[in-house]
């Protein structure tokens, strides 16, 4: 599989109209990326059993509420 990061995607995030953008720099970028994706996997695994993100479903018992674990999430990768 490859990285969703293409060579373009990374000249696009990167704007770098001025210089020539290098490979490793392309490297770099998705590196940060995965980096990135592996403490929100970290998160989930630590935080996503909790009680506070469970709803009561009247049909189902018990689901997900996925609005509180974006938003906690969001905290927790972009804190203030």
């Amino acid at each position: 599989m490859s990285h969703p990061l293409t060579d373009e995607i990374c000249r696009q995030i990167a704007d770098t109209k001025d210089r020539p953008f290098t490979s490793i720099e392309m490297n770099n970028m998705r590196v940060a990326a995965d980096w990135q994706l592996e403490q929100v996997i970290a998160w989930l695994e630590d935080n996503l059993g909790s009680s506070m993100y469970l709803q009561l479903v009247e049909d189902s018992g018990t689901e997900v509420n996925v609005g509180y674990v974006i938003q906690h999430l969001r905290e927790e990768m972009r804190p203030l």
